[in-house]
């Protein structure tokens, strides 16, 4: 009997991705990434690859493989990207039914400029193409699912902030080809030299992207601030329309319905905080308009932080690119007010949402954050200790995980910008955390301090917003949609399982990028070049360092001449055996490079002499 193929859920999670060389007249295939051994090519099995190549190979067994697909030059960074995308099986691509709905929708339902756009199916449609309208995201943002307007009104001292989100769900159906094909991939993946989007670009960056000067379909949710954006408890009865009552710095009103939306201008972050700081003016109308959103985000950025939200900033390159789209140079993302303001009005949609369909019992799916658990925090508090910082009160025999929760709060609030100004603090205490992910129940969302949160404003590239686009429109009465809990349940695992390799990808994306720069920068300047770098964490078996604000690298024990190190109980530092000298977290060392491999993402460091 001959041998079949394993079905494609019994498929291992990673895929052999490997680069082919030639030893004489052997061809031999070394792991790319990942553990898999090496393994050797027949002739007849190269299919066209030659040495030099990234190939994805299937193990035949007895140390032998076949090569499947030829990538390219393992050379090429394009390559390596499209071989790391193969390597976590992120699917590829779009079915040719995805694709001819995709091309249909493109074909008839973009209207052009001016022209409303209306067909049957839109009757009840708010037409907002009148409003202010504008979109702010990155410079090299190519699709734009969510649009802001802000008035004043409508009654004294209040003002309207109206939050536009693209109706993915007016185009892709549930269970169309574009509904299973978005199900299956549940979240884009971004690499910096490209994305695997979840839509195809027909919809991603055209007819569902809010380009300006076109007529997109949105749906919306309004919020009416009162005067000074003061509003009252969460808990307060609120109307039939969405509202959250009165009281903390929720709205006082909220509605939701679809809309079709004109945007007027396309801000970059970049732009606006050039306003906002000061270096440029834009024109009038929209210096007036950014400065009352700027006052707007500041109220509810504080009423977040007064209700017990975690400030923490979180470390992630920007990478800038040539024309011809090849990466030159990189830093660390900034703390950027522009962002931070798109942020805060996406939070409030986001709420906004997740208190209307939670009151009235909808199926959906939230986006919940745990509170952490108690024996972690014990174990942050006395790694914390040990390093000499000051942390609150905390006993583990009488923590809840609300009390595990608060004394986390209270030792970030508490912190001093000395010691604690590095990286390390931070990512210290993201590791003791739980993750956030998806659930079909709300759980609440620790990090935000928030009773009801979900996500609702990325359609184009999250599947679980397009299923909590679905869940509103059904809940207003716009839709006759409707959800099994056991299937939301599946989607929300699904979901989170996607969007944590997709973390994974664009993590490894990132380091073989930063280790290409490197290693650019050290052709240029030489190898004897050292760096001051801060120590971010430890394992056993060495301490990794981030230096120049953006590269990391490792720092093996074995490096660390002179003696022999072990990782101390409390696995806040490495400590020579017999001088006792210690490698702490948050201390600084100068380094040298030892070895890059470029293609992995991988820097081996050593302290400088």
């Amino acid at each position: 009997m001959g041998r079949t193929s394993p079905p494609k859920e019994n498929q291992p999670d990673y895929a052999f991705v490997a680069v082919l060389s030639k030893r004489g007249k052997v061809h031999n295939a070394e792991a790319a990434f990942g553990e898999q051994r090496s393994v050797m090519v027949g002739r007849k099995e190269l299919g066209g690859a030659r040495p030099g190549d990234l190939v994805v190979l299937r193990d035949t067994g007895r140390g032998r493989g076949r090569v499947t697909r030829r990538l390219g030059k393992a050379s090429s960074l394009p390559v390596v990207m499209e071989g790391i995308l193969e390597y976590y099986r992120v699917p590829r691509g779009f079915s040719a039914g995805a694709q001819a709905e995709a091309e249909a929708l493109a074909g008839t339902a973009a209207p052009t400029q001016g022209e409303a756009g209306e067909d049957e199916a839109d009757e009840g449609r708010r037409d907002l193409t009148g409003l202010m309208t504008f979109t702010i995201d990155p410079d090299e943002a190519r699709d734009f699912d969510d649009a802001i307007s802000l008035v004043d009104g409508p009654g004294v001292g209040e003002v309207t902030l109206y939050v536009h989100i693209a109706d993915v769900s007016h185009f892709v159906t549930d269970g169309s080809a574009l509904d299973r094909e978005a199900r299956r991939k549940a979240v884009s993946v971004y690499l910096p030299l490209g994305v695997e989007p979840m839509l195809p670009p027909a919809l991603s960056t055209d007819i569902c992207s809010l380009r300006p000067g076109l007529d997109r379909k949105c749906v919306t949710v309004e919020m009416v601030f009162p005067a000074g954006t003061a509003a009252a408890d969460d808990d307060a009865p609120g109307e039939a329309d969405g509202s959250s009552g009165k009281g903390g710095f929720a709205p006082a009103r909220v509605h939701f319905y679809r809309s079709l939306i004109r945007s007027h201008r396309r801000l970059t972050y970049n732009e606006v905080d050039d306003h906002l700081g000061g270096r440029v003016r834009l024109d009038e109308k929209s210096a007036g308009l950014l400065e009352r959103c700027r006052q707007l985000a500041g109220n509810l950025r504080r009423g977040r932080y007064g209700r017990g939200a975690l400030a923490i900033e979180t470390f992630e390159p920007e990478f800038r690119l040539s024309g011809e789209g090849e990466v030159v140079g990189v830093s660390p993302m900034p703390a950027s007010e522009s962002h931070a303001l798109i942020e805060e009005f996406m939070i409030a949609a986001n709420e906004a949402v997740a208190r209307f369909l939670e009151r009235r019992d909808s199926p959906c799916i939230y986006r919940v954050h745990e509170e952490p658990d108690p024996a972690a925090v014990d174990a942050l508090f006395d790694l914390m200790q040990d390093l000499g910082v000051a942390t609150p009160s905390f006993s583990l025999e009488e923590a809840s995980l609300q009390r595990a929760g608060a004394a986390v709060r209270d030792l970030l609030a508490s912190r001093d910008q000395g010691r604690l100004a590095g990286s390390f603090f931070t990512e210290t205490v993201l590791r003791s955390l739980k993750r956030a992910h998806y659930q079909e129940q709300n759980l609440g969302h620790y990090g935000l301090a928030s009773k009801a949160y979900l996500h609702f404003t990325s359609p184009i590239r999250r599947y679980p917003d397009l299923v909590v686009h679905r869940s509103l429109l059904a809940a207003l009465g716009i839709t006759d949609w409707s959800a099994n809990r056991l299937d939301l349940e599946e989607i929300a695992q699904q979901s989170s399982d996607k969007e944590r390799r997709a973390a994974k990808v664009e993590h490894t994306g990132d380091d073989v990028v930063l280790a290409n720069l490197l290693d650019r920068q050290l052709f240029e300047e030489g190898w004897d070049r050292r760096f001051e770098g801060e120590i971010i964490s430890l394992i056993p078996s060495g301490l990794f360092l981030r230096f120049e604000e953006v590269y990391e690298g490792f720092v093996p024990a074995r490096n660390l001449r002179g003696d022999y190190y072990i990782l101390n109980d409390k696995g806040s530092a490495l400590v020579g055996r017999r001088s006792g000298r210690p490698f702490r977290l948050g201390d600084y060392m100068t380094v040298r490079v030892v070895r890059i491999d470029k293609l992995r993402g991988k820097v081996e460091l050593e302290p400088a002499r």
